[in-house]
C-alpha cells in the first residue's frame, strides 16, 4: 500500500494540473450533496427505541399533561393566593385553567369505568371473588350509601353509579387530571382553586399549544408568561413567589443554556486552539493546511451522510465537532515531522504506515455504531467514519502538494527531560493499576446512567418544585397500570381475554342479581348501577385499537419508569457492545498492520490499561457514562489507538535502524493531544449537565489515554526486544 501511494504521490508531483482540475471536480458534488442535507432535532434518536417505544413516546408527548405549564403560585395566606390567580388570568386570559376540571375529571371517569377490563392487573383478579361475595358487596353498598348522605359528595355519584364495589381506585380514572391517591390527599380545593393540602401554594395551568418539544416557539410563549409574572409581582410584596414549571418550560430552559454554554466554551476552545497552534507553527500557513484537511474531511462526511439519510440530527453535527480533535491529528503528524526529514517525500514515505493504520482502526471503531437501534449514533458513525476517512485521503492526495520544500519551522512542545528506570517505572503501573482495580471491586458502582432526566438542565428552584411533587406521586398506582411502551396493544388484547377468560368460569348474571338484591337491601333503586351491570355482562373488546385509543384507555398513566427500565437494559447492551467491538477492531487490525502479536498487544495494552483507570476514576469521581458521553468510548478508542501507533511504529522503527523517531511522533502526540483535551475538556466549565460530563469524562478518558500512550509501550517495547537480544 505504502509503494502505491507514493507512486500516485510522484505522478501527481509530475503532473499538477491534474491534481487540481480533479480536486475541483470531486469538490462540486460534495458541496452540493453537503448542502442538500436537512436538519431536526429529536432527542429520540438517540435513544436505542424500537418502532412500539417512539409510538408510546409520541402518544405520551401529545397528551395534555406533557404540554402543560404550571404556575405555582406561593403567598402567606390562602386567600391571597387567589387575588393573585385572577390578577394572572385577567392578564393573561384563555387559555389559562384556575380551577380543576370536574366535569372532563367525571367524564373520564365514565369512561375508565365503561372500559375497566383494560386497566385489570393479575392482583385485581386475584381479589374478585372476594369483591363479588354476598358479605363484601354488603358492605360495599352500606359504604356508598354512608358516602352519599355525606355533603359535598354528590360528584362522586357517577363514580359509584359505575363502579359501585371499588374494583378500579379512584386514582386510576384520576391520572392526567389530578394524580394517584396520594396526590389527591396532598391536594385540596378552596373556593374553586387547587392548592396543596397546607394552603401554601396554589396552582393554575397553561397548555402550550406547539407540544413539549417545539421550543423555539415555546421560548417566546415562556418569555410572554414570564413577563406578565414580573410586572404582577413588582406590584406585590417579596413575601409572593409566582413560578413556572412543566417539561415546555425545562425544554426551554435546556436549549437556552446549551446556546449559551456552546458559544461560550466554543469560543474559549478556538481562542486556546489557535494560541496553541500558532505557538508550534509560526508560519500562519501551515495553521491554513490544517484547516483546509479538516474542512475537506468534513465536507466529504456531510456528503456521504446526504447519500444514506436526507436529515439528519443537528446534535449528530454537534457532537461530530468532537471529531475534530481526531482529524487534525492526521496533518498535524506531516507538518510537524516535516521539521525532521529532508523532503515532503522522505515526510510521507516515513508517516505514511502509522496514519493509514491509525485511521483504519479508527474507522473501524466508529463504524461498530452502525449496528445500533439508535437513528444518530447509526448517523453519528457513519458521518465519523466517512470525515476521517476524507481527512486521510486529502493528506495523503493532495496536502503533500500543498506543503514546502523548506523545512517546516515547529516549536517543541516542552516534554519531561529525564526517563525513570524501568522498574520503577514498571512498578509505578502496576500498583496505580491493581490499585485501581482493587477500588472498582470494593467499591462497585452502575456504570451506566439511564435516567434522562440527570442530562436536563433545571435550575435549583425547579428540582426542589419537581421533587416535591415526585414525592407525592404514587409510584404503586402507576405501577399497577402501567403504559406498556413495547406491547402497549397486545397487552390490552391479553387483558380483554382475561376478562371473558374470567366471566367464562363464573356467573355474570348471578353476580347482577346479588349486587341488585344488595342495592334494594341499602335502600337503592335496583338498577341504580345499570352502568355497571353492562360492563360485567354484555361489555365487548374493541375490534381495533389504534393510537388514539390507547392514550385514551390510559390517560396520562404513561409509565416513564417502565420505559427508562426498558432504555437502560438497551443503553447498557450498547455501552457493553460498543466497549467490546471497538476492542475487537482495533486489535484486529493491530496485528494485521504489525504482523507481530506481540507488537499488536504492546500496542493494545495502553487502551486496555486505561479502561481500568478510566473506570476507576469516574467512580472516584461520582461520574457514570450516559446516552451522551459514552460516544466517548469510540473516541476514546479512536484516539488512543493513533497513538499507541505512533508509537510503536517509533520504537520499531528506531530498533531496526538505529535512527532516532520517537521524539518528533511525542511531540505531535503531544500536540494533536492538548488540542482534544482543550476542544472537548473546555465543556467542563459548561453548566449543562450533559455537557459538563462530556468534558469530564473527556478530560479523564483522554488523559488517562495519552498519559499510558506515552509511557506504558516504552517499557513493554524495552522488556520485548530485551528478550529478542537473550533469545538470539
Amino acid at each position: 500500500m505504502k509503494s502505491v501511494l507514493l507512486h500516485i504521490y510522484d505522478w501527481f508531483h509530475a503532473h499538477r494540473l491534474w491534481l487540481w482540475t480533479g480536486t475541483g471536480i470531486v469538490l462540486i458534488p460534495l458541496i452540493v450533496l453537503a448542502l442538500l442535507l436537512r436538519y431536526h432535532e429529536d432527542i429520540m434518536d438517540f435513544l436505542p427505541v424500537q418502532a412500539e417505544d417512539r409510538e408510546s413516546m409520541q402518544i405520551y408527548q401529545s397528551q395534555q399533561a406533557a404540554s402543560r405549564i404550571v404556575i405555582i403560585v406561593e403567598a402567606d395566606s390562602p386567600e391571597r393566593i387567589c387575588d393573585l390567580i385572577d390578577s394572572l388570568e385577567t392578564r393573561i386570559g384563555p387559555p389559562l385553567v384556575t380551577s380543576p376540571d370536574l366535569d372532563a375529571y367525571l367524564e373520564r371517569l365514565q369512561y375508565i369505568h365503561s372500559q375497566m377490563p383494560y386497566f385489570l392487573t393479575e392482583n385485581d383478579y386475584a381479589r374478585l371473588d372476594s369483591l363479588f361475595s354476598k358479605e363484601a358487596v354488603s358492605t360495599a353498598m352500606e359504604r356508598n350509601k354512608n358516602i352519599l348522605s355525606m355533603p359535598g359528595t354528590g360528584f362522586l355519584s357517577n363514580t359509584i353509579q359505575t363502579d359501585p364495589l371499588g374494583i378500579l381506585p379512584l386514582s386510576v380514572g384520576a391520572q392526567g387530571q389530578f394524580g394517584g391517591a396520594e396526590a389527591q390527599a396532598a391536594f385540596t380545593g378552596y373556593n374553586g382553586y387547587m392548592m396543596t393540602a397546607d394552603l401554601k401554594m396554589g396552582f393554575c395551568f397553561y397548555d402550550t399549544p406547539y407540544g413539549a418539544t417545539e421550543t423555539q416557539r415555546n421560548a417566546d410563549l415562556v418569555d410572554s408568561l414570564q413577563s406578565q409574572i414580573s410586572s404582577l409581582l413588582s406590584r406585590v410584596s417579596d413575601e409572593v413567589s409566582i413560578r413556572l414549571l412543566g417539561a415546555p418550560v425545562v425544554a426551554v430552559g435546556n436549549a437556552r443554556q446549551i446556546k449559551t454554554d456552546t458559544i461560550l466554551c466554543i469560543s474559549g476552545a478556538v481562542v486556546f486552539i489557535l494560541a496553541l497552534l500558532l505557538y508550534a507553527f509560526p508560519r500562519k500557513r501551515d495553521i491554513l493546511l490544517i484547516m483546509l484537511s479538516v474542512s475537506f474531511g468534513w465536507l466529504f462526511g456531510m456528503a456521504v451522510l446526504r447519500l444514506v439519510t436526507p436529515t439528519v440530527s443537528a446534535i449528530v453535527l454537534g457532537i461530530g465537532s468532537v471529531l475534530i480533535g481526531i482529524a487534525v491529528n492526521y496533518p498535524l503528524h506531516l507538518l510537524v515531522h516535516r521539521r525532521y526529514t529532508q523532503s515532503v517525500r522522505q515526510t510521507l514515505e516515513e508517516v505514511l504506515s502509522p496514519l493509514v493504520v491509525g485511521n483504519i482502526t479508527t474507522v473501524g471503531a466508529f463504524l461498530t455504531l452502525l449496528p445500533l437501534r439508535a437513528e444518530a449514533l447509526r448517523d453519528l458513525g457513519i458521518f465519523a467514519a466517512s470525515m476521517l476517512v476524507g481527512t486521510i485521503v486529502f493528506c495523503i492526495i493532495v496536502l503533500p502538494h500543498l506543503m514546502s520544500e523548506s523545512e517546516t519551522p515547529v516549536r517543541d512542545i516542552p516534554l519531561p527531560s529525564k526517563r525513570l528506570p524501568l522498574a520503577l517505572s514498571s512498578a509505578g503501573l502496576v500498583i496505580v493499576t491493581l490499585a485501581a482495580g482493587l477500588y472498582l471491586r470494593l467499591c462497585p458502582q452502575e456504570r451506566f446512567d439511564s435516567n434522562l432526566s440527570h442530562i436536563n438542565y433545571m435550575t435549583s428552584q425547579q428540582r426542589a418544585d419537581f421533587a416535591y411533587f415526585d414525592s407525592i406521586a404514587n409510584q404503586e398506582s402507576h405501577r399497577a397500570h402501567p403504559f406498556l411502551a413495547p406491547s402497549a396493544r397486545e397487552e390490552l388484547s391479553a387483558r380483554a381475554a382475561r376478562w371473558q377468560a374470567y366471566w367464562a368460569e363464573h356467573n355474570a348474571d348471578s353476580t347482577v342479581a346479588v349486587i341488585r338484591a344488595e342495592a334494594v337491601q341499602a335502600g337503592f333503586n335496583p338498577d341504580a348501577f345499570a352502568p355497571f351491570y353492562t360492563v360485567l355482562t354484555d361489555w365487548q373488546p374493541m375490534e381495533k385499537i389504534d393510537t388514539d385509543t390507547l392514550a385514551d384507555l390510559w390517560p396520562g398513566t404513561f409509565d416513564s419508569v417502565t420505559l427508562n427500565e426498558h432504555l437502560t437494559s438497551a443503553l447498557s447492551d450498547h455501552f457493553d457492545y460498543i466497549g467490546l467491538c471497538c476492542s475487537l477492531i482495533v486489535f484486529i487490525f493491530l496485528w494485521l498492520s504489525f504482523r507481530n502479536i506481540w507488537l499488536a498487544l504492546i500496542a493494545f495494552a495502553p487502551m486496555a490499561l486505561s479502561w481500568v483507570w478510566i473506570l476507576a476514576l469516574m467512580q472516584l469521581f461520582g461520574l457514570q457514562f450516559n446516552i451522551v458521553n459514552v460516544i466517548l468510548a469510540t473516541f476514546i478508542f479512536g484516539q488512543g489507538d493513533d497513538y499507541t501507533i505512533f508509537m510503536v511504529e517509533g520504537l520499531e522503527y528506531e530498533f531496526r535502524t538505529g535512527k532516532p523517531m520517537l521524539p518528533q511522533y511525542k511531540q505531535s502526540i503531544i500536540l494533536s493531544a492538548l488540542i482534544m483535551l482543550v476542544g472537548i475538556g473546555i465543556l467542563v466549565f459548561a453548566v449543562h449537565p450533559a455537557m459538563h460530563m462530556l468534558g469530564a469524562v473527556t478530560l479523564i478518558g483522554m488523559g488517562t489515554v495519552v498519559l499510558l500512550a506515552m509511557t506504558l509501550p516504552p517499557l513493554l517495547f524495552r522488556l520485548y526486544t530485551g528478550f529478542i537480544k537473550k533469545t538470539h
